[in-house]
């Protein structure tokens, strides 16, 4: 728990960053009683922007607009344009996401307008049921995350906002929008969705489906979903949204270069639907209600010929209240949540999980300050009851300059597949461990944010997590990976962000992540934890015109993919570079754009896994119609 123990260079790194940053500062801000603009304190779905610049919190926010205009295909493409933050598609059915420099994705909480769509077979989620045609904004929070939340999130949490359908006016025809898409090893998408008026309310409709394959044998994909998003606000501001997600995947498992799979297959279904319901409470307060449910089904066919299926369950509630006075100097929240999850799976049989869990967290405003400590109790039925708890201090030291410190505890249940037989991949290549311990995980950071002029931002930021019981898997003689307990852990480093515009029409983004990570039995360092990563991405909006170029230069330095750390386990250092192209197309009476993207430009045939070469350059071709 001891922030500043083995971080001597972070500290120099830190110092270095200040001196930067108080340079300019010290020439360009004049002395000023005033505070950083916190903004409001309130906190409901439509205000959560402002909640963001109040809370001493550092987070990432895309929205609806940047996304149509960056012609962003994915969940995975959009986490991947935020600082810190990479999104990927697995192999299997769920989705790597990776936060400030973790190597971990089952750390990371993920919800869909508040509600945690995370599976408790495999700890992860899969995005791909959430059509991206759909998605107002994706926020992504830094740890430590607030606790309002929910439970888990040790590595960050990702909540996904869907738009609400506008109602139609009388005489006015539904808003349609075809996208298709095209390129390299066979990739098409396809995917319409259609507005209209709807049981007294509006509703987004969507239908997609996308074929891909690549280099290797037997990684072919075929997709299809169906989702529908309606809403309906009434008289005195009562409103009603429902949600429901068809998805469909069937793909083959291609397993690593010494232990291919080439006839492993699978078959993915996942249905959802979600009702929720928002109401004012009185003068002060609001009310964000939700009950949901999932249902899942894999058949996994291993390369031996072997059959497993899995079926699994899941049904929640969750509540939140939120309490915010006139002057807006403080804000209460409580929340409840409520899950129940069955699995049924061929070689791990039944099992079942009930959960609880209550919340509440307190901020209050001082002028230029802002604090706020929350804390949570969660009872699992297989592992009790765990705490979680999460403070923190910002400091407006001026209007452009502010400070943050925080702290946060969490304790992460493990997974069914973890604990039992996974499905995930091929049952030739994972076995489960009954005998794992929960995590206990601690996270500190501390920031400095800079905002001289519009459009520009500087922001320096020193993190740590020291984990008890870090669930890693080992792989064996037998090349089975088997999940096991690390006694402890820990991960430190500093991430530097920055926006600057260069010229008119052109700006760049930068993002650096410096770190060092340990296994403490052995001195190790962890799995899919480089010590380096650079992403530079350059844009420019042409003037005079509405197409735009976008550039976006990857590294990422060298890592293990194995907690023994043996050079063969080593996957070596990349550098990446993606180019994208977009414009308005002439299309009489239609809004038309299209766009042209290059991934991995200089075919670097660089290691994702050990054993799992990318697969080189990759073209893809696009566009999009409004009728």
């Amino acid at each position: 728990m001891n922030f500043f123990v083995n971080i001597v260079p972070v500290r120099s790194l830190l110092s270095l960053a200040l001196l930067l940053l108080t340079v300019p500062l010290a020439q360009a801000v004049e002395n000023t009683t005033s505070g950083y603009n916190l903004g409001e304190i309130t906190v409901t779905a439509e205000r959560l922007d402002a909640y963001i610049r109040n809370y001493p919190q550092q987070v990432e926010t895309v929205g609806s607009r940047e996304i149509a205009e960056r012609h962003l295909a994915t969940t995975e493409e959009v986490l991947k344009t935020m600082p810190g933050v990479e999104g990927y598609q697995s192999s299997g059915s769920g989705s790597r996401i990776s936060i400030r420099g973790s190597g971990r994705s089952s750390g990371v909480l993920v919800l869909l307008n508040g509600r945690p769509l995370n599976s408790n077979q495999y700890g992860n989620v899969d995005l791909n049921s959430v059509p991206v045609d759909q998605i107002e904004s994706v926020t992504v929070f830094k740890p430590p995350v607030p606790v309002w939340l929910g439970s888990g999130g040790s590595d960050g949490a990702v909540n996904i906002v869907t738009r609400a359908a506008v109602l139609i006016g009388e005489g006015e025809q539904a808003n349609t929008t075809l996208k298709l898409n095209g390129g390299s090893y066979g990739f098409v998408d396809g995917s319409l969705i259609r507005t209209l008026e709807l049981f007294s309310g509006s509703a987004h409709i969507t239908a997609g489906a996308a074929y891909q394959d690549g280099k290797r044998n037997n990684s072919d994909r075929d997709t299809g979903s169906l989702a529908l998003n309606w809403n309906r606000e009434t008289q005195s501001g009562d409103r009603y949204t429902l949600n429901s997600r068809y998805y469909e995947a069937e793909y083959g498992s291609a397993g690593p270069i010494d232990n291919p799979t080439p006839d492993a297959r699978q078959r993915y279904r996942k249905g959802a639907l979600d009702f929720g319901y928002a109401a004012i409470l009185g003068e002060s307060g609001s009310l964000e209600a939700t009950l949901y449910g999932d249902l899942t089904t894999l058949r996994d066919r291993s390369q031996s010929g072997a059959i497993a299926t899995l079926d699994e369950q899941k049904t929640g509630f969750k509540a939140d209240t939120t309490w915010t006075p006139e002057d807006e100097s403080w804000e209460g929240r409580l929340g409840v949540i409520s899950e129940w999850d069955r699995i049924d799976q061929t070689l791990a049989g039944e099992h079942e999980r009930a959960s609880f869990g209550l919340s509440g967290q307190y901020d209050r405003r001082f002028g230029a300050w802002t604090t706020t400590l929350g804390l949570r109790g969660d009872n699992s039925s297989d592992f009790g009851w765990h705490p979680g708890l999460t403070s923190g201090i910002g400091w407006g030291v001026r209007d452009n300059l502010l400070i943050r410190v925080k702290a946060g505890y969490r304790v992460a249940v493990p997974s069914f597949s973890q604990l039992y037989q996974s499905a995930h991949g091929s049952i030739d290549q994972t076995r489960g461990n009954p005998d794992l311990k929960e995590e206990r995980i601690w996270s500190y950071d501390l920031g400095i944010e800079y905002r001289p002029v519009k459009d520009v931002s500087l922001q320096a930021t020193l993190f740590r997590n020291d984990t008890d019981d870090l669930i890693n898997y080992q792989r064996g003689t037998d090349l089975i990976y088997r999940p096991v307990n690390i006694a402890g852990a820990w991960r430190e480093g500093i991430e530097l962000t920055g926006k600057l515009p260069l010229l008119v029409g052109l700006t760049s983004e930068t993002s650096l992540i410096l770190q060092h990570s340990e296994n403490s039995a052995t001195g190790k360092q962890l799995a899919y934890t480089p010590k380096l990563k650079i992403r530079q991405t350059v844009q420019y909006l042409i003037p005079g015109t509405k197409a735009r170029l976008e550039g976006t230069f990857n590294y990422e330095g060298e890592r293990y993919s194995q907690i023994e750390n043996f050079a063969t386990q080593k996957l070596g250092g990349y550098l990446r570079i993606d180019l994208k192209a977009s414009t308005p197309l002439p299309v009489p009476g239609i809004k038309c754009d299209g766009y042209v993207k290059i991934d991995n430009l200089f075919d670097r045939r660089y290691q994702v896994h050990a054993g799992y070469p990318d697969d080189g350059i990759r073209f893809v071709t696009g566009l999009q119609a409004h009728f």
